[in-house]
């Protein structure tokens, strides 16, 4: 089974795709860690990046000004396009790559992907699952883990679908806004009904 992790800037999907990846031995991707390895110095999004932007934007050993890119395209909804194009296609490509590659060996596949409704890939994935929290809580947490203000930390959350749409879409909604133990027994009841679908590997792990 293909299953997609979607949610907001700072609900904790990561942890909870990670979380859920090791419960059910499942292959896994995040297409935020996929941006950056393409974003690496060679590989194919650094090239296409390179023709599209200004040397501003790289540093003086070739790589780019990471810091300064992603204050741009939480500014600059045109340069974010820019790069979304750039970026989009290759890591759809990827997780589709890798999807095949777990069905090729019964696995199911985990995907964590912020953008999955904005961009339109929920149909790539059996089952999605949106992972929920309290706005100032997503601020409050952008803040901590990125050392950014709370004015642009609400400014890169505001650039994504706001999660109240997001949970209108998933197939299953967790709350994470209280603790992580809570949030894993949610977790266990999402694993659970996976298993009654007949394209599930996994099986619930003993607590």
């Amino acid at each position: 089974m293909n299953i997609a992790v979607t949610g907001g800037i700072g609900s904790g999907k990561s942890t909870v795709a990670q979380t859920l990846t090791k419960e059910i031995g499942a292959m896994s991707a995040s297409a935020d860690i996929l941006c950056r390895e393409l974003l690496k110095v060679g590989n194919g999004g650094y090239l296409q990046l390179k023709k599209q932007f200004p040397a501003e934007f790289f540093l003086s050993d070739g790589s780019i000004n990471r810091p300064l890119l992603r204050k741009e395209i939480f500014s600059n909804s045109a340069q974010r396009a820019v790069l979304d194009g750039i970026l989009h296609p290759l890591v759809r490509l990827e997780l589709r790559n890798q999807a095949i590659t777990a069905a090729s060996k019964a696995l199911d596949f985990v995907a964590e992907v912020p953008l999955l409704y904005e961009k339109g890939w929920q149909d790539d994935f059996d089952c999605t699952l949106v992972v929920f929290a309290e706005n100032d809580l997503c601020v409050s947490r952008v803040v901590e883990r990125d050392f950014v203000s709370k004015e642009d930390a609400i400014e890169a959350i505001s650039t994504q679908m706001s999660l109240l749409e997001k949970c209108e879409y998933g197939d299953w909604v967790i709350d994470n806004s209280k603790t992580f133990d809570i949030t894993f027994v949610r977790l266990g009841d999402f694993i659970v009904e996976l298993s009654k679908n007949s394209l599930f590997h996994g099986k619930l792990q003993e607590r």
